[in-house]
C-alpha cells in the first residue's frame, strides 16, 4: 500500500522538526534526523531526551555572563 503524498510530507516534516530539536544536542541534527526516519519521531524525542547536551552547548552554560 502507498503512503498518500500528504501523510509522508506530515511525517518528513516532523522527522525535520525533531531533527532540530537535536541539532544542539550530541546526536546532532543529522543523527537524530536518521533516527527519526528509521523509527517514529515520536520514539527518536525520546531517545532526545535521554541524551545530553552537545559539549559546546555544555561549555557555554558553564561561562559566566559578560564573556
Amino acid at each position: 500500500m502507498v503512503l498518500p503524498l500528504a501523510v509522508l510530507a506530515a511525517y518528513l516534516a516532523f522527522c525535520i522538526l525533531v531533527g532540530l530539536c537535536g541539532s544542539q544536542r550530541r546526536m546532532g541534527f543529522t543523527g537524530t534526523f536518521i533516527l527519526s526516519l528509521v523509527v517514529t519521531p515520536v520514539i527518536a524525542l525520546i531517545v532526545l531526551l535521554m541524551t545530553g547536551p552537545s559539549r559546546s552547548a555544555a561549555e557555554l552554560e558553564r561561562r559566566p555572563h559578560g564573556d
